[in-house]
């Protein structure tokens, strides 16, 4: 049976976290898990869409790191606003 790792890397390669994603879930309920001991004041963080995540953000601003989100149209109305701004 394969393994889900989710993993928190710096820009360098070093891994900072890892951890394993449980079986019949996905990587969105071991995000924060993943962040609980790392240092993210005033970090940034990149990831993929699926992180894109309303309680994901919150939890990012709680932890005064700075976020780079990738936006797809399967939420249409933060796509719109994203498309328009200037």
């Amino acid at each position: 049976m394969a393994v889900s790792l989710l993993s928190a890397m710096a820009y360098s390669g070093e891994v900072l976290a890892q951890r394993q994603v449980a079986d019949k879930s996905n990587e969105i309920f071991s995000f924060v898990p993943l962040l609980e001991d790392v240092d993210l004041s005033h970090a940034v963080i990149t990831a993929n869409a699926l992180h894109t995540q309303h309680g994901h953000g919150t939890y990012l601003r709680s932890r005064e790191a700075h976020c780079i989100a990738v936006v797809k149209k399967n939420h249409p109305d933060l796509f719109d606003r994203v498309r328009t701004l200037p």
